[in-house]
């Protein structure tokens, strides 16, 4: 299954690509969650809190900032940030020669587990592919060739607008794996991330917050 996911998400992105290559296996889960129990009990004796180091609402609000901010990862290169839920592996970078040109694909990708992955790539166009004539037909074929290459076809999808950019989301399913996706395109550069996992893994809200955290600097 991560074979299958691994390539999808670098080949699916080009429908007149002549050869693929699979990504590097560096993109392992980061280590086994710790579970943290409070055995604390209504007889514990708890210490009288010290009014002189209550944290003040400003506080509190720069500790929500900072956890916030601690799980947003940036490209200065791809010129995005988005909230992956730990660091993602890459970049991991794939060329591929097309009829419109020599284009490469950039992408990080965190993998949950072998049933589930998030990830966020980015590619620049030949000048002149993409235009205002053809960005929709572009997008569709695209989304298409990615459901494609997964084994699957879109089974919903919408337009969307990210900060005056056109774009699409779209979702399928192939057995057990959930594919929810988005992609656009700012100028020549072409977006694409989401997620492909059992439902179990990462679920629909899951998804959609990394999904809609992704913004453009």
């Amino acid at each position: 299954m991560k074979k299958l996911i691994y390539a999808a998400m670098v080949t699916a992105l080009f429908t007149m690509a002549s050869c693929y290559q699979t990504t590097n296996n560096n993109n392992k889960p980061n280590g086994k969650e710790t579970e943290i129990t409070d055995n604390t009990t209504d007889n514990d004796v708890k210490p009288a809190p010290d009014n002189n180091v209550q944290p003040t609402p400003d506080n509190k609000k720069d500790d929500k900032k900072e956890d916030k901010d601690k799980n947003s990862f940036k490209s200065a290169e791809g010129k995005f940030s988005i909230d992956f839920p730990m660091p993602p592996a890459g970049p991991t970078k794939n060329s591929y020669t097309t009829k419109a040109g020599t284009i490469e694909n950039v992408q990080y990708v965190y993998t949950k587990s072998d049933k589930g992955s998030y990830f966020a790539s980015y590619s620049d166009y030949p000048a002149g592919a993409v235009t205002d004539a053809n960005v929709e037909a572009t997008l569709k074929t695209q989304a298409e060739s990615f459901m494609k290459k997964m084994g699957s076809k879109i089974e919903k999808s919408s337009s969307e607008r990210i900060d005056g950019n056109k774009g699409l989301s779209f979702s399928g399913k192939r057995d057990n794996l959930v594919i929810n996706m988005r992609s656009f395109f700012v100028g020549k550069r072409y977006y694409q991330f989401g997620t492909i996992a059992e439902e179990s893994e990462i679920s629909t809200k899951d998804s959609n917050k990394f999904i809609d955290s992704f913004k453009v600097k």
